[in-house]
């Protein structure tokens, strides 16, 4: 008998047609590890006079998956069109570069993508479908920028045979730290015009995007669709306690929105065309930290909460340049 090692856990994703549905899976993400985990809602029973349990019943059953890597402008395409909404990309100019815009709406229903995902060898692997990315971190100092967050999925199906055919890598292009600059401004018109010099770490993250639909339905094995929840979106940035980072305690004590932008330029892929991650938020501030040293810096920790604006009729928006053409 050949052991099943964990080095050889390979993960390939592919893009569902109808949530739920399994399709190939033919997209290999060098730079994003995802583990799946089985859940359950079993009910179990020990009558009366019994010292032992006599029945477990399988009520619920679904994935709860992990994901995390360095933050990579072409994976981050994959994550986004999940836990945000569907984009088509377009292309820039007649060149090997596209842009994709991810704007969730405020009143209406966002239409998410959703994967199938395989993960084994030869050995033994597995698979769930209904794959949807339910929960997001992203985690940025002058050190390391990464991501990492939570999927769902309906069961696990075990021993199956991975697809074979027409499977490739998805090509690796990391956000560097050292491209990667914040912005503060008072309007959404004006966001990008004043950069914070001293910022020295931003992390944004989104939990509980959505929620699994069960019914008493046996012929789905699982949860037979998604609804819409309202996430938990928070920022949390790190400053210098500076003129600049203590600026934040007027909009607190007034309640004034302030929009921040996350921006990160990469490599040119041709002509102007650049890797980018453009990330605006319309942001409240929720909570402020206690001062602290910072490698000899007095800083301060402001925590927002990501918030709609009515005049730029939106909460937050993400434009992603990279070579992705299409999922």
């Amino acid at each position: 008998m050949t052991d099943r090692a964990t080095l050889n856990q390979v993960t390939q994703i592919g893009m569902e047609t109808t949530p739920g549905t399994a399709v190939a899976a033919t997209r290999r993400l060098p730079a994003l590890s995802i583990t799946p985990g089985i859940q359950t809602a079993i009910n179990s029973f020990k009558p009366v006079g019994g010292k032992f349990n006599t029945v477990g019943a399988l009520g619920k059953e679904w994935v709860e998956a992990s994901y995390e890597g360095p933050l990579c402008y072409n994976h981050l395409t994959y994550l986004l069109n999940s836990l945000l909404t569907t984009d088509a990309p377009a292309q820039q100019g007649a060149t090997a570069a596209y842009k994709w815009e991810f704007v969730p709406a405020q009143n209406a229903m966002d239409d998410p993508v959703t994967f199938t995902v395989e993960q084994g060898s030869d050995v033994r692997a597995g698979k769930f479908t209904y794959g949807l990315v339910n929960g997001f971190t992203l985690e940025i100092d002058r050190e390391a920028a990464n991501v990492s967050g939570s999927m769902i999925g309906q069961a696990y199906q075990d021993n199956i045979t991975m697809t074979a055919s027409g499977v490739t890598d998805v090509p690796v292009q990391p956000v560097q730290p050292t491209e990667i600059d914040v912005y503060l401004d008072s309007t959404a018109a004006g966001v990008g015009s004043t950069k914070l010099t001293r910022a020295l770490s931003l992390s944004i993250e989104m939990a509980d995007r959505y929620a699994p639909v069960w019914t008493l339905n046996s012929a789905v094995d699982g949860f037979v669709a998604h609804v819409e929840t309202a996430p938990t979106a928070t920022v949390t940035l790190l400053v210098e306690a500076d003129e600049q980072g203590m600026g934040l305690l007027t909009a607190m004590r007034a309640g004034s929105k302030r929009f921040l932008r996350l921006k990160a330029t990469g490599p040119v892929i041709a002509d102007t065309y650049a890797y980018s991650l453009t990330w605006d938020m319309g942001v409240l501030v929720r909570e402020v930290g206690e001062f602290s040293d910072e490698d000899g810096v007095y800083a301060i920790e402001w925590t927002f909460d990501i918030a709609y604006d009515a005049t730029w009729q939106k909460a937050m928006t993400v434009a992603l340049v990279n070579t992705i053409s299409a999922l």
